[in-house]
């Protein structure tokens, strides 16, 4: 309980002007991210989950409240935080090992140094064979480990995953999460913590110390629910089912919109 903070997301708000009127997204939202943290956020569609982690990254700026990473206000794309996308986000005229050396390459890295990062990194996550491939010759579980070999290569205090195994099929996706996991847990490898957005409530259990429940638009906070179950975690299992089924009714039925919460819904 005594370990400081990595991130404080203190009494954020945002919202978005429209044609209409003021959209609100999400309200009062407030949480701490500690080291060796791996937190989830889930929500319904809408609720703004996507939309905070760009706020925790700096890509966005909160209308109110504030964000701050290692004792400094997030103010701007914050260094020592990486993202791992859902669509992979790659570059598709650059190869398997160009795309892992991208971030290396923005941070003015010497060309010695990248080369040596990246080997570490291809040989981390799997893809050794495949660095001179295009993202369009190798499978899609295969493109999101090299989005997951980029954002560890710079080496990430914060490794920010925004639903990073929903395009996937299920086989891919249960594979790439027990290996987000083992990464996790080396004391080796980046990162200190890990922030989670996913729809999938099995999956927030499966992979997190503990899962941030929010609302419907405007997001808030539900419940902050502890994961106490030991590693690895049996999905057949009643404590499972148990917080799976606690979690899914603090959404459906803890999560009903202000009357005034109208207009289009942000991810």
């Amino acid at each position: 309980m005594g370990t400081l903070a990595i991130i404080r997301v203190d009494h954020v708000d945002k919202s978005f002007p429209t044609r209409h009127g003021t959209i609100a997204i999400m309200q009062d939202i407030t949480f701490d991210v500690k080291d060796a943290d791996f937190l989830a956020i889930v929500g319904p569609s809408g609720c703004g989950k996507s939309t905070l982690l760009r706020l925790i990254q700096g890509l966005d700026r909160p209308t109110a409240g504030s964000i701050v990473f290692r004792d400094r206000k997030v103010d701007g794309v914050a260094e020592g935080m990486a993202m791992v996308f859902q669509n992979f986000a790659l570059f598709p005229w650059l190869t398997v090992s160009e795309n892992v050396a991208f971030g290396l390459e923005a941070l003015g890295w010497e060309p010695e140094r990248i080369t040596s990062q990246v080997e570490r990194y291809v040989n981390v996550t799997g893809l050794d064979g495949f660095e001179e491939a295009y993202p369009r010759e190798i499978s899609g579980g295969m493109r999101q480990r090299v989005g997951l070999a980029r954002a560890l290569a710079v080496e990430p205090t914060v490794l920010l995953m925004d639903e990073p195994f929903s395009a996937l099929d299920a086989l891919t996706a249960e594979g790439l999460r027990e290996e987000v996991l083992q990464l996790w847990r080396d004391p080796q490898l980046p990162p200190e913590a890990v922030i989670l957005v996913t729809h999938n409530i099995e999956e927030a259990i499966q992979l997190a110390d503990r899962v941030v429940v929010l609302s419907r638009r405007p997001g808030h906070v539900l419940a902050e629910v502890p994961v106490e179950l030991p590693r690895p975690r049996d999905r057949k299992s009643p404590a499972f089912y148990d917080l799976t089924d606690r979690v899914y009714s603090l959404i459906t039925e803890g999560g009903a919109p202000p009357a005034s919460a109208g207009g289009p819904a942000a991810s």
